[in-house]
């Protein structure tokens, strides 16, 4: 169970960690936000016009004594349900890289091509409201900041 626990953590190396509500205007931000516990290193960056999401890129080291695993072949192996499950789904790119010790990913939304209710029905993805009013900005760094993630200047 732990394991399981650990692995939804790290956003079962996915997170969109997103909030959603309605949106509008042209101001363009970007921020970046950290957060490393037992293990797990994970690195988010948001880009937004106004308060509106438009990219969101997830970058995350994870060692493999977090996901309850000692070797390279035993993490493909837990993993690979996950990994399939991001393939092929417009406005997402995902990587991948297995190290003797740890794994690394990243993954990129560009929610101008994606379609916020499936990247909302992903394993690891977190929510608050309608995925078709849009991504809140504000809110999405509510929610990671009250689970310890905290702004890279």
């Amino acid at each position: 169970m732990e394991k399981r626990f650990l692995v939804r953590m790290a956003g079962l190396l996915f997170i969109v960690v997103t909030m959603f509500t309605l949106v509008a205007c042209n101001s363009e931000e970007t921020v970046t936000y950290q957060t490393e516990e037992q293990g797990i290193s994970i690195t988010l960056t948001y880009t937004a016009e106004d308060d509106k999401v438009v990219k969101q890129v997830s970058e995350s080291e994870i060692e493999y004594r977090a996901l309850g695993v000692t070797t390279k072949e035993e993490a493909e192996e837990l993993l690979a349900p996950l990994v399939e499950d991001y393939q092929n789904i417009d406005g997402l790119t995902h990587e991948i890289e297995y190290q003797d010790d740890k794994v690394i990913e990243k993954v990129t939304v560009d929610y101008n091509e994606a379609d916020a209710q499936e990247i909302a029905e992903l394993e690891g993805s977190m929510f608050e409201g309608d995925p078709s009013e849009g991504i809140s900005l504000e809110k999405s760094i509510e929610l990671i900041e009250s689970q310890g993630f905290e702004e890279v200047e």
